[in-house]
């Protein structure tokens, strides 16, 4: 049977998800929890890394070492990228890069990726279940860094540099990790907020909403993956 890791950043990412799991087992490495056990009668190791690209891939570093998992789902929440991208919509993952790394870095340097490619296979169950649930979603770049993004100009750059759909600050770390380790992965989120000025004050009124709105598309990927 194959395993899939499922990673939080934020309890509230992840609360639907551990709800719903028979746990068998809650250990603790490293700081972080990892509950194993069933979802949807599928094995399930889930975890919460915490904040921001360090903690993220120190974390799915774990799951991939501990665990044995197969594949590697982060469910979580972003700031919208796009016009078209809006507050509830749902963005699964193409491919993710780090923002705050230089390109030349990314491509010329060890693993020598501009972006980490999204599992095919992965992307087209969001798909399915977003498409069941008639959610609005849209495929597309995700990039991540080691900020909170609530300014116009940082905005304004990312979306000259990147063309991405969101900007959040653990998936492409996630992405990174999991290429490197030959796991399939997907980044899924659900918008909160614009990532501009008033960013701080749709995230508080959104946050819980957009956490359980993506914790959801997952729970139903588990059904049929």
């Amino acid at each position: 049977m194959k395993k899939i890791g499922i990673i939080g950043a934020m309890q509230i990412e992840i609360d639907l998800v551990l709800e719903k799991m028979v746990v068998f087992e809650e250990s603790r490495i490293a700081g972080f929890p990892f509950y194993t056990g069933l979802l949807n009668e599928k094995e399930i190791v889930l975890t919460l890394c915490g904040v921001g690209k360090v903690n993220s891939a120190a974390c799915t570093q774990i799951l991939i070492d501990k665990f044995n998992i197969n594949y590697i789902i982060n469910t979580g929440i972003a700031g919208s990228l796009n016009e078209e991208v809006g507050i509830s919509d749902i963005v699964i993952s193409t491919d993710v890069t780090h923002h705050d790394v230089r390109k030349a870095q990314m491509k010329n340097l060890f693993p020598f990726q501009e972006t980490f490619i999204a599992s095919e296979e992965l992307r087209n169950l969001a798909i399915k279940v977003c498409e069941f649930k008639n959610l609005k979603y849209h495929t597309g770049r995700i990039v991540s860094g080691e900020c909170f993004v609530e300014d116009n100009m940082i905005k304004g750059n990312l979306v000259k540099d990147y063309s991405p759909a969101c900007v959040e600050m653990e998936g492409s770390s996630v992405g990174h990790v999991s290429f490197i380790n030959d796991i399939p992965f997907l980044i899924l989120r659900c918008i909160s907020d614009n990532a501009d000025e008033n960013a701080s004050e749709a995230y508080t009124d959104f946050e819980e909403f957009a956490g359980n709105q993506s914790a959801s598309v997952v729970f139903e990927m588990i059904k049929i993956i």
